[in-house]
């Protein structure tokens, strides 16, 4: 069945690769990767292949990163994403010396090239994505492997138990380390082996915020700041509606707009314009605006700690399943989430028992803002009671590294 759907998307793969050139909705330098092509030369050193699907999954791992470059650091971190505005965000990490380079299309002949080049000692496959021909390919080479933060929703696993564990190239793993409880019975209905299944804590509350940037702190009034991160489409409508309703009753509330995909930002500079409502982007005015939008990936870790109130995007909309609460948490910011959390289903629903988020839904969205803003100090103060920062994570951190193959 693998084989059949691999052979029936070649074709439309290759187009659409070509599509995205010719369009110049991608470069020829993504390209060549999709095809299995460096393009950048090899260092000698010993490879270690990690791949996650975006920015915030490689975010949720830098802990882990930061440790093997100081610990292994007579190999190469080879990181592949999906998203080229990933790899241009993780240009910028300057504290983490690593090789990017767009994933290969998980097509045979394009994974044996990439694995013939590259040739890594070690692969971590990073939270939800299954490319069962390059977990083949992998095996087939006996490249020690491991999933780090792995994530398999119920409608997920329901979806892949028609294939199985051994088809799907997940019984090569030597460990998968499940970010919950759900998604290590979820691994173990498809059938790898209970010993390889690990259930740890998410690696996403491993995060540790750089501070912000002190020209924005001092432009903004924490206590009258609202962010609201990681917005879809169809919540940035929503969002402003609530927003606009509270500025009648305070004009001096503040909006910071991140979208996910920053290139809808037109779009959401438009909504704003829309509600008469003053708009401007992040960081090219001295006073900010009513609304600012933020147009660039890898700024958000530097805005939380700018509002005293975020709305967690990705959750007023079915079908994306919430972004991480963490983040928030951390720079204790109050959370306040849509209904829609399905990814961070346990941390939400432990965070509203204990009253420290808000969840509503659309037509709830104003009165939950103006609910956050009355008491965010206590939510968040609470938030990071029931969150607290984890310990010291080295010796899970050697856990993986030996079944990686590194110790």
């Amino acid at each position: 069945m693998i084989k059949l759907l691999t052979y029936v998307a070649i074709l439309p793969l290759l187009v659409w690769v070509a599509l995205q050139v010719l369009l110049r909705q991608s470069s020829v330098e993504t390209a060549k990767n999709r095809l299995g092509f460096a393009t950048v030369k090899a260092s000698g050193k010993p490879v270690i292949w990690l791949h996650a699907a975006s920015l915030g999954e490689l975010t949720s791992i830098k802990p882990f990163l930061l440790y093997l470059a100081r610990d292994f650091p007579d190999h190469a971190l080879l990181i592949t994403t999906n998203n080229p505005a990933a790899l241009k965000a993780a240009r910028a990490w300057a504290d983490l010396p690593t090789v990017l380079q767009s994933a290969p299309l998980d097509l045979p002949f394009a994974i044996n090239r990439f694995l013939a080049y590259w040739s890594p000692v070690g692969f971590v496959n990073i939270e939800s994505e299954i490319w069962p021909n390059r977990f083949a390919s992998l095996a087939k080479k006996n490249i020690p492997s491991i999933m780090l933060n792995a994530r398999l929703s119920d409608r997920s696993a329901e979806r892949l138990s028609k294939f199985g564990a051994q088809p799907l190239g997940l019984r090569h793993f030597n460990q998968i380390y499940a970010q919950d409880a759900g998604t290590a019975d979820n691994f173990a209905k498809l059938g790898v082996p209970q010993e390889r299944i690990r259930t740890i804590p998410n690696f996403k509350s491993l995060v540790t915020l750089p501070p912000p940037d002190p020209r924005m702190k001092t432009r903004y009034d924490r206590d009258n700041t609202v962010l609201a991160a990681s917005t879809h489409e169809g919540e940035e409508p929503v969002i402003l509606d609530a927003f606009k309703t509270l500025c009648a009753q305070n004009p001096n509330l503040r909006l910071i707009l991140v979208p996910r995909h920053p290139n809808r930002v037109p779009v959401v500079m438009k909504a704003a314009r829309d509600r008469a409502l003053m708009v401007g982007i992040y960081g090219e005015n001295i006073e900010p605006e009513q609304v600012t939008v933020v147009d660039s990936l890898g700024s958000l870790q530097r805005i939380y700690p700018l509002a005293k109130i975020t709305f967690v995007g990705g959750s007023l909309v079915q079908g994306i399943g919430g972004h991480t609460p963490y983040e928030p948490l951390r720079a204790g910011s109050a959370i306040l989430s849509g209904p829609y959390h399905s990814n961070f289903k346990q941390e939400y629903e432990t965070l509203s028992e204990k009253e420290s988020c808000i969840v509503a839904d659309k037509d709830g969205l104003a009165e939950a803002l103006a609910a956050a803003l009355a008491r965010g100090d206590d939510m968040a103060t609470t938030a990071q009671q029931v969150y607290p920062s984890a310990a010291d994570p080295t010796v899970l951190f050697n856990d993986i590294a030996q079944k990686v193959g590194l110790l």
